[in-house]
């Protein structure tokens, strides 16, 4: 499997994996084969996907991870959020990005250095 490369992909496959491991003896209709989950880290993986972006939300009580997720997950429009709502999901955004960044979820965004989270900028080739 491939790793997801932007935010937007970390969540949605962080909700989906989290939604598997929900209740693992339900019945489900993808049917797939049940394999040992303790083999994998993938859950856990979710879980800190899921924490990060609770951190960038803090700031306002998870109203903003909220929005993040209504408008990543449920695929609700961008243009149907008030404006500062839409301020505020574009500001989660960038603290989420930038900690995804940080914990090393991401690559480098290529921001200059006091902009990047990891205080790197652009790598040099």
């Amino acid at each position: 499997m491939r790793e997801p490369s932007s935010p937007r992909a970390w969540l949605l496959w962080a909700a989906r994996v989290l939604e598997a491991h929900a209740r693992p003896f339900s019945p489900r209709l993808d049917h797939t084969p049940r394999g040992d989950f303790r083999l994998r880290d993938s859950r856990e993986t979710a879980l800190s996907v899921k924490l990060i972006l609770e951190r960038a939300g803090k700031g306002d009580r998870g109203r903003g991870a909220r929005l993040l997720v209504a408008h990543y997950v449920g695929e609700m429009s961008w243009h149907s959020f008030s404006p500062r709502e839409r301020k505020l999901i574009a500001k989660i955004a960038r603290r989420f990005r930038c900690s995804l960044c940080t914990a090393d979820f991401l690559e480098l965004c290529g921001r200059p250095g006091r902009w990047c989270a990891r205080k790197k900028g652009v790598p040099k080739i």
